[in-house]
C-alpha cells in the first residue's frame, strides 16, 4: 500500500490489515498505525527502491491538488513514479496492481452522467497527469493493472475544498450559495478503502472502476449538511451565480467555483454489480466529516495545512 500515510491510502490499509498482512510504503521514517509493516520507498520517481515479495499493490500515493504546480512535476510525481511501482512490483511477483487514480479524469464538470465507461475529458495538469499514469501503469505492468477513480473522497481528516467550506460554516460567515442547483458526486474514504480491498480480493476485477457513493447531492445541501455535523444551521443567500463565477474569475479561483457550482453527477455501477455498497447516507458521512473537525483537539487552521 503506497501513501500509508496519507488521508487515502492510511484508510485503505487499516481497513486492509484487519483481515491480511499489509505492507505499508512511505517516503521516509514516520509511524504507521499496528498491523502494518513499513517499508520506506523513498521518492517512487527515483527507480532506486525495492519492494518486499507481495501479491497485490495498490498505488495510492502521488501528488493531488495543488496550485502553482508545474506540468513536468505533475508528470515526475504522478507518471514517473507509477512507472517505476510498476516495474517494482512485477519484480516482487505481484499479480495486481490496483492504482487510485481520479474521477477528474472525466473533468471538474461534466454534461452527463459520469459512470465507469465515460470517456476521459481532464481539465487541468492534475488530471492528466493520473490520466497519463493510468496508461502508463498498464504498459509497464501488463495484465493485472485495475483502476480506481474515486470522485471527492470526504470523511474525517480530509483536505481540500471540504476543509475550506468547514472553516467558513464555522465562522458563521453568510454563504451566496443558495441559488446553485447542482449535483455531485463523493466518496468516503471508509466506503473507497471496502471497495479498494473488493477488488484486490475479487477473481476477476473490471479495468475500470468508478468510486462514488450512489447518491449526488446539491452544494447548497452538502452545506446543511456539513453545518448539522457542526450543530449549527448553514447561513445561505441566492445570489446571481453569473455573478459568482466572476468574482471566482477575477479572483483566481475558476475551478473551485466549478466545483462549487457545476454538475458531475456520478453512477459507480460496476461497483454496485460486484456487491459493493456504502456504510451510510452520504449526508450522513458529510455530518461526520464536519463532526471530526468540530472535536477534534486541533485547531481546524492548522489541520488545513
Amino acid at each position: 500500500m503506497t501513501g500509508a500515510a496519507g488521508f487515502i491510502g492510511g484508510a485503505i490499509a487499516r481497513h486492509a490489515a484487519r483481515t491480511h498482512a499489509v505492507h505499508g510504503g512511505v517516503r521516509r521514517r514516520q509511524d504507521l498505525p499496528p498491523g502494518i509493516n513499513r517499508v520506506i520507498t523513498g521518492d517512487l520517481a527515483e527507480p532506486r527502491f525495492g519492494l518486499p515479495d507481495v501479491d497485490i499493490v495498490i498505488h495510492a500515493a502521488g501528488l493531488g491538488h495543488k496550485r502553482g504546480i508545474a506540468r513536468a512535476e505533475w508528470q515526475r510525481q504522478n507518471v514517473d513514479a507509477a512507472v517505476n511501482l510498476a516495474r517494482a512490483a512485477k519484480l516482487a511477483g505481484a499479480k495486481r496492481l490496483i492504482l487510485i487514480s481520479t474521477a477528474y479524469v472525466h473533468g471538474r464538470v461534466h454534461a452527463g452522467i459520469v459512470t465507469d465507461d465515460t470517456a476521459p475529458a481532464p481539465m487541468d495538469d492534475y488530471a492528466q497527469s493520473k490520466l497519463d499514469a493510468e496508461a502508463a501503469m498498464r504498459n509497464a505492468f501488463g495484465p493485472g493493472v485495475c483502476i480506481l477513480r474515486p470522485a471527492a473522497v470526504i470523511g474525517p481528516g480530509c483536505p481540500g475544498n471540504i476543509l475550506l467550506l468547514i472553516k467558513l460554516l464555522q465562522r458563521g460567515i453568510p454563504l451566496p450559495f443558495a441559488s446553485i442547483d447542482n449535483r455531485r458526486g463523493f466518496i468516503p474514504a471508509a466506503d473507497l478503502a471496502t471497495l479498494a480491498l473488493l477488488l484486490a480480493e475479487c477473481e476477476n476485477p473490471p479495468p475500470v472502476v468508478l468510486a462514488a457513493h450512489p447518491e449526488t447531492i446539491s452544494t447548497p445541501a452538502l452545506l446543511r449538511a456539513l453545518a448539522a455535523g457542526l450543530g449549527m444551521e448553514a447561513r445561505l443567500l441566492p445570489c446571481p451565480g453569473a455573478l459568482l463565477g466572476l468574482a471566482a474569475r477575477l479572483a483566481g479561483r475558476h475551478a473551485m467555483w466549478q466545483s462549487l457550482s457545476g454538475n458531475f453527477e456520478t453512477l459507480p455501477r460496476a461497483a454496485l454489480q460486484l456487491g459493493w455498497k456504502p456504510a451510510q447516507s452520504l449526508a450522513d458521512s458529510l455530518r461526520e466529516t464536519s463532526w471530526y473537525y468540530n472535536t477534534t483537539a486541533k485547531p481546524l487552521d492548522a489541520a488545513a495545512q
